[in-house]
C-alpha cells in the first residue's frame, strides 16, 4: 500500500526569516523534502520551499502534527506575528487542518482539506499585511 503524505510549501514574501518555534508530531513520521525524520524548517525571506512534510508511519495509518513559525525579529523592532498549522488525517474519521495567523502576518492560498483522502500538497504565501 502507498504511504499517506502531506507537504506544505511556503512562499515567504516578507523581509524576515520565518523560524520554527514549535513543532509536535502526534502520529506519523516527519518527512520534509522526502527525508525521513527531517522536521519542519525555517524559511528565509523572499524564498519558496517545502517547510513541512509528514507521512504515515506504515501504510494507511494516518498522521497528525502541528507546527508554528514566527518572524525572526531584528533588535529594537516588533514581531510581525506567527503562523500555525494543525493537521489531522486519521485512518477512519474526517480530515482536519487549519492554518492560522496572528498580528501582521497574512496567509493567502490556503485550502482546507477535504473530509476524505490522504495525500495532500498545500502551498501558501505569507505576507506582512502592513507593508
Amino acid at each position: 500500500m502507498a504511504t499517506w503524505t502531506f507537504s506544505l510549501m511556503i512562499t515567504n514574501a516578507t523581509d524576515r526569516e520565518l523560524e520554527v518555534f514549535q513543532s509536535q508530531l502526534e502520529w506519523g513520521i516527519w518527512n520534509t523534502n522526502d527525508e525521513e525524520d527531517k522536521q519542519p524548517v525555517s524559511i528565509p525571506p523572499n524564498t519558496i520551499l517545502q517547510a513541512l512534510g509528514v507521512k504515515a508511519s506504515t501504510g494507511p495509518n494516518g498522521y497528525e502534527c502541528s507546527c508554528s513559525w514566527r518572524d525572526k525579529v531584528p533588535s529594537g523592532e516588533k514581531s510581525y506575528g506567527t503562523i500555525s498549522l494543525v493537521l489531522d488525517v486519521p485512518q477512519k474519521s474526517k480530515n482536519r487542518a487549519e492554518c492560522l495567523t496572528e498580528h501582521q502576518l497574512h496567509v493567502d492560498s490556503w485550502e482546507d482539506l477535504p473530509e476524505k483522502g490522504h495525500n495532500f500538497v498545500r502551498s501558501i504565501i505569507v505576507t506582512n499585511k502592513y507593508v
